[in-house]
């Protein structure tokens, strides 16, 4: 298997048909660095990387209730296609990084009571976890 060691990431580059994903790094010794991924395994790096992150950062800190947070800049609810009577909700930081859910309105609903409750909670100085 090959290492690479990089340093930090330059910039991105993806295909004009949208089929690969560049990744441009500097190496650790300074010397510039590509890896081309097909979007198919850009799609499963972006699954993975969260978990790993976490995983990180907990063995760094020794603490299992450590997460990587980021702060809320927009967000976006809009209508889906398909059958289902999804939408779709649009999580944006203020720096640009942008993810998207499919959701059903039972789960707006809940997520809508959760923090209701938990805001109340918080107010009255009562503990709560869901």
């Amino acid at each position: 298997m090959t290492e690479i060691a990089g340093k930090s990431l330059v910039h991105c580059d993806v295909a004009q048909d949208g089929s690969e994903v560049r990744l441009n790094f500097e190496s650790a010794s300074g010397s510039p660095i590509s890896i081309a991924l097909p979007m198919g395994c850009i799609e499963q790096l972006l699954m993975t990387l969260p978990a790993v992150v976490s995983m990180a950062i907990r063995a760094k800190y020794r603490d299992d209730s450590l997460r990587l947070v980021f702060p809320l800049g927009d967000w976006k609810l809009e209508t889906g296609g398909g059958k289902k009577a999804a939408l779709i909700l649009t999580l944006k930081t203020p720096d640009g990084f942008e993810v998207a859910f499919t959701v059903v309105r039972e789960d707006l609903m809940l997520m809508s009571s959760t923090a209701e409750a938990k805001t109340e909670a918080v107010n009255s100085g009562r503990p709560y976890w869901h």
